[in-house]
């Protein structure tokens, strides 16, 4: 199983290993990493202190789930994110108190972490709280002995180291059932069984030419492993780990040179070569570097041309649509001016027409005048006539009562003047009926006459107004006009100059 690892972005310090890093410590992490693999097939597994996320990611290939812990904040955080299978995840809390369920854990690994720790009992008790019955623990530690006598130097991360005898002893307090062993890169030949017999078992063949020695186990180991539970461990796989493609690169290099001497001195060959070399090259790269900042440059000043350019056309195009609007609000005013000037018309033609109807009502008001003062001449007449008739009447009915009383007058003339006063009471009736309808048709041409008026003053009022309108819009358009001549029309061809320079590639002054 091989899977291409994500890109990587947390930095390699010596310590946690990370996936960039192809020193020889990336064979020892991942020879860990695949003896639990060979346990962790269907299981709940949980990896302390699991750094970069890489072995989480490993074995979760066979596993149900897998809860990678780590104290560090922000390599929890680099971790979530790289690693984002579905059964995968990552918590931030401390070996000492683990961030689990009791009981919830069937595997639990913990590879080069309990030397970080002066609490190893603690630490135990707490894989122990986690493992489920049956669970198992894998876990490693640097021989302290054995990389006393490989370096010197002191690592600052460790607090609490352990020789392999203290390691096994501490394991197999906690755990009823352990298998121990031990760990270190070699250059050799293996040989395995094509299947597991009970009659083979590990060693390591030692030696040259001149003798061989053999030893159970891997001799001066460097790191201590176990494998620990508290019921019987299932059949499980020590071996070797292998990349194949760096051993057959190893061998054709010992194939080439015989000796790990014969290499280093063709490195030092090759390094005062590349002294040599490099002090050609040296010129060369001032020279390419030269070049490469006036490519800068030159990329920096075709981005502020390009920057410029771009501002341009911004301004070109809002200038293109400030156009459009003002030729939009122009158009607009037209139709209002076009609208004010029919209104103009039609106010003319209204006020026309109203001329005309009270130049008709005039004639006919004063022809309806001279009737009416003919008729109050014949009224007045009449009423003479009425007067005369009245008093004609008194007399003759005095002359008839006198008449009467000393004589018989003749009927025939009582009657005569008797019709004569019924003929003048019927005039005078018919008279002031008539004068009656006269008045009354006085008094509607009046106010017809008036309402007429009112009429003409309205509309002389809204002609007057619509003329101001029109002067008004008709201002306004001149503006525009102006404004659109003055500053609009001069400034793009301004502009357009300029794009045009820059595009050429020329300098403008703004």
């Amino acid at each position: 199983m091989e899977q291409s690892p994500p890109a990587d972005g947390l930095a390699w310090t010596g310590e946690r290993l990370v996936t960039t890093c192809h020193r020889p410590l990336a064979y020892e992490h991942l020879h860990r990493y695949a003896v639990a693999f060979g346990l962790a097939k269907d299981k709940r597994v949980l990896d302390i202190a699991c750094g970069e996320g890489y072995g989480v990611n490993l074995l979760s290939f066979a596993a149900s789930k897998v809860i990678g812990v780590d104290l560090d904040v922000e390599t929890i955080a680099h971790a979530s994110a790289k690693y984002r299978r579905g059964n995968v995840r990552f918590m931030q809390g401390a070996c000492t108190k683990i961030p689990c369920d009791d009981q919830s854990i069937d595997l639990v690994t913990s590879f080069e972490t309990i030397e970080h720790i002066s609490e190893h009992e603690a630490f135990l008790s707490e894989i122990k709280r986690v493992l489920a019955p049956g669970g198992i623990l894998i876990i490693s530690s640097p021989d302290k002995t054995e990389y006393a006598k490989v370096s010197e130097a002191t690592n600052p991360f460790h607090r609490a180291e352990l020789n392999h005898d203290e390691f096994v002893q501490l394991v197999e307090r906690t755990f009823k059932h352990c298998v121990a062993g031990k760990q270190r890169l070699v250059t050799g030949s293996w040989i395995a069984p094509d299947e597991p017999a009970a009659q083979v078992s590990t060693a390591t063949f030692r030696g040259w030419f001149d003798g061989i020695d053999i030893e159970d186990g891997v001799y001066r180991g460097l790191y201590s492993l176990a494998v620990c539970s508290d019921e019987p461990l299932p059949p499980f796989s020590f071996g070797m780990f292998e990349n194949h493609r760096d051993s057959a690169e190893t061998w054709n290099l010992l194939d080439t040179f015989e000796t790990p001497a014969q290499i280093a001195a063709r490195l030092i060959d090759a390094a005062q070569s590349s002294e040599e070399t490099e002090k050609l090259i040296l010129p060369l790269r001032a020279e390419a570097e030269e070049q490469k900042q006036q490519l800068t440059t030159l990329r920096k000043e075709l981005e502020d041309q390009s920057q410029q350019i771009a501002a341009r056309q911004k301004e070109l195009e809002e200038k293109s649509q400030h156009i459009s609007e003002l030729e939009r609000e122009m158009g607009e005013k037209r139709d209002q001016a076009a609208q004010f000037k029919a209104m103009a018309e039609e106010g003319s033609r209204l006020a026309a027409q109203l001329r005309h109807e009270n130049e008709q009502r005039s004639q006919h008001f004063e022809k309806i005048k001279s009737q009416l003062e003919a008729l109050e001449d014949r009224v007045a007449h009449a009423k003479d006539e009425l007067l005369d008739a009245r008093w004609e009447a008194l007399t003759l009915r005095g002359r008839l009562l006198r008449e009467t009383e000393s004589a018989q007058a003749p009927s025939t003339h009582v009657l005569e003047l008797e019709n004569r006063i019924e003929a003048a009471t019927s005039e005078r009736d018919h008279l002031r009926k008539m004068l009656g309808s006269i008045q009354s048709d006085l008094d509607q041409q009046r106010s017809a006459r008036a309402f007429r008026e009112e009429e003409l003053q309205a509309a002389q009022a809204q002609l007057k107004a619509t003329k101001k309108d029109l002067r008004a819009a008709q201002k306004q358009m001149d503006r525009l006009r102006h404004s659109l001549s003055h500053k609009l029309i001069l400034p793009f061809g301004k502009s357009q100059r300029k794009l045009q320079q820059l595009a050429a590639g020329g300098r403008t002054d703004d």
